[in-house]
């Protein structure tokens, strides 16, 4: 090819890149501004969809997790401050041993506490909000691939495949889930970066945004290590892939992938010595690279049936079916379909499918890895394929609106996708009831995984919380007896439940007979043992004993902040009956200590303040009720730090 006919399809390019809008239409005069105000009504309506959707779960409460982020972790929010700094992650090792890095997570949850309190209903609306605004950057990212590909102007399809994400049951759990907002925000920002990448192709300063977005998606869920291979289909289906410019945005995606391994690479190090480390992976009768592959294959048949029939809805999937030949062969099977249909779509120019099916699998990625080397509670969930979701309703949109032109019949097309949406939109709304508090969410749970140790536990908890201690026993007590099944540390956890229940209820030697059982079916357990049998030997006014139980629990799980508050306690009451100046320094050591590892916890600050008061330390006294002020919502909490005050004043 000569330069000057280089030089002349370049110049063609140009100019009819020049005539595209950022969505791919013909830019007319006197039509563009219909065709916004078509747009923009468009993603106005399909916010108002999303948002209307999820509506109920404005009306539910904390479950599982959310308690943690938003109740237990209420003072540390209180006491925290949105900095820079919330951005870097911390050097010291006990931050490098930390599975999660999502500073993006954490500041929505702080601003909410800001704005909202422990209220659940500002939460759960901001996470309706996120997803609202993902429906409607997925409209304008189809458009904008529409235009790229050059396949018309695909407003039928961006809507269609928008609406279809806005109502998909299987984000049930993403939405109605506080502590499953990481995959909200990762996906908010990959189609932000998505969207700013494409604008780069038309001037080159948007690669600096769509860096920007993806390092927040980063910093909101580990997921974002997909991300790049997502792009890198894009420019190959696009065929940009090894372009000058292209060369120079890769290096930047790349300097930023390193740059994210660089802050982490503390945890990254724990991370892979966990990885390495036998009891994370479990497969019946294969080990090695078998296992791997088997739980690969397996993991993702589940989430390909789960995509395309989101209509049983289960919150906590403690297994799945996988591991015989046939489950491996139609594993296979699948994943060969998908990739031939991959490479006849490219071959045929059907760019929006191939498009959809490199999304679908490559964001798949993360939740597969996670079933094989799982390093939460839940290896499977249905929150997991909220990302890999968008490429899914892309792609069901496309064929669907397809579909109907190829027959000549778009009454039928309109009607499918009418259909489909109204089936998704019936389980979506029905499965948020679920989510309305514990007691109900771990019952649904308990029904969908009658085989799982973990829901009946939690179930147990929750109705122990209710002060239905009787039908707790009752649970934690099915748990126990679960079958020859149950591993070591399940029937550690209802046993140490059911030691809770009867402590509850004052019937200590039922308690202490449960807690022994639970060392013996796991001495990791051995922490939570010494702790439960201090809190029983104080609650029996024993405190040589309770101490004794408390220093060997420290020792045991030196992180854990609630032996430390106990352990104060009792110098505390010692230091009072002996007057002794010395068994109040110990109780300040244990109770800094306490706070050392739960800054927010503010008994151990008010027994601190007091603490401080007997030794005459006026001043950090009342540094430590000021604080309690500043955190506590508790009346009686209140008038305690308040009394505190008041005797520092006295005596000054």
């Amino acid at each position: 090819m000569t330069a000057k006919k280089r030089k002349k399809e370049k110049h063609d390019f140009r100019e009819k890149s020049s005539r595209i809008t950022p969505a791919g239409l013909p830019q007319t005069p006197g039509r563009i501004t219909g065709v916004l105000k078509h747009r923009t009504f468009a993603a106005i309506l399909l916010f108002l969809v999303s948002f209307s959707v999820f509506l109920p779960s404005l009306r539910n409460g904390l479950v599982w997790d959310d308690i943690t982020y938003v109740t237990k972790w209420e003072p540390r929010l209180r006491s925290s401050e949105l900095t820079l700094k919330t951005f870097i992650p911390s050097r010291t090792n006990e931050a490098k041993s930390s599975k999660y890095f999502r500073p993006v997570y954490f500041a929505s949850i702080l601003i909410d506490n800001r704005i909202w309190g422990a209220s659940p209903f500002g939460f759960h609306m901001t996470n309706i909000i996120l997803h609202s605004v993902s429906t409607v950057l997925l409209y304008f990212l189809v458009l904008l691939l529409f235009g790229e590909f050059n396949r018309g102007p695909g407003e039928s399809e961006a809507f269609l495949s928008s609406l279809l994400f806005a109502v998909y049951p299987l984000h049930v759990e993403s939405v109605s889930f506080i502590a499953a907002r990481g995959d909200i925000l990762a996906g908010m920002f990959f189609l932000l970066c998505l969207i700013f990448y494409i604008l780069s192709y038309r001037r080159f300063f948007f690669i600096v945004l769509a860096g920007a977005a993806f390092y927040l998606s980063f910093l909101s869920k580990e997921v974002a290590l997909a991300f790049p291979i997502i792009i890198l289909g894009f420019d190959f289906i696009s065929g940009r892939l090894l372009t000058r410019a292209n060369i120079f945005k890769y290096l930047i995606i790349g300097f930023l992938i390193f740059l994210y391994f660089y802050v982490r690479s503390g945890s990254f190090t724990h991370f892979f010595d966990v990885l390495r480390q036998n009891s994370f992976r479990e497969a019946e009768g294969t080990t090695g690279l078998g296992e791997f592959v088997t739980l690969f294959l397996g993991a993702y048949l589940f989430y390909a049936e789960k995509l395309l029939f989101p209509y049983s809805l289960n919150h906590f999937i403690g297994t799945i079916h996988g591991g015989t030949a046939f489950y491996i062969f139609v594993s296979v099977l699948l994943i060969a379909v998908v990739m031939a249909v991959f490479v006849i779509s490219v071959r045929r120019r059907e760019k929006i499918s191939a498009f959809s099916l490199l999304w679908i699998f490559a964001a798949l990625g993360p939740a597969v890895m996670v079933a094989i080397y799982p390093l939460a509670i839940t290896r499977f969930a249905e929150r997991f394929v909220y990302i890999p979701s968008m490429g899914f309703c892309m792609l069901a949109g496309y064929l669907i609106v397809k579909g109907g032109r190829l027959s000549g019949r778009r009454w039928a097309a309109l009607a499918a996708g009418g259909l489909l949406c109204v089936s998704y939109l019936v389980v979506t709304v029905k499965g948020q009831e679920v989510w309305s508090d514990e007691i109900t969410f771990w019952e649904a749970a308990v029904k969908r995984s009658p085989d799982q140790i973990v829901p009946k536990v939690n179930y147990g908890e929750a109705l122990r919380q209710a002060g239905r201690v009787d039908e707790a026993i009752r649970q934690h007590t099915a748990a126990l007896d679960h079958g020859n099944d149950v591993t070591g540390r399940g029937r550690a956890m209802a046993a140490t439940s059911l030691a809770s229940d009867y402590m509850q209820k004052g019937d200590y030697a039922n308690a202490e007979r449960y807690l022994r059982e639970a060392l013996q079916y796991n001495p990791a357990f051995e922490g939570k043992y010494y702790y439960n049998m201090g809190f029983i030997s104080l609650r029996k006014n024993d405190i040589k004993g309770a101490g004794d139980f408390l220093e060997k629990a420290v020792k045991a799980d030196p992180k854990d902040a609630k032996s430390y508050y106990l352990l104060g306690i009792v110098y505390a009451t010692e230091a009072d009956n002996r007057k002794s100046a010395d068994d109040y320094r110990l109780a300040e050591e244990a109770l800094r200590n306490s706070l050392k590892y739960d800054r927010g916890f503010i008994k151990a600050r008010v027994l601190l303040a007091s603490v401080y008061l007997a030794l005459g330390d006026n001043r950090k006294a009342v540094e430590e009720a000021q604080v309690v002020l500043r955190l506590a919502h508790d009346p009686a909490v209140v008038n305690q730090a308040r009394s505190i005050l008041n005797a520092a004043g006295l005596k000054r």
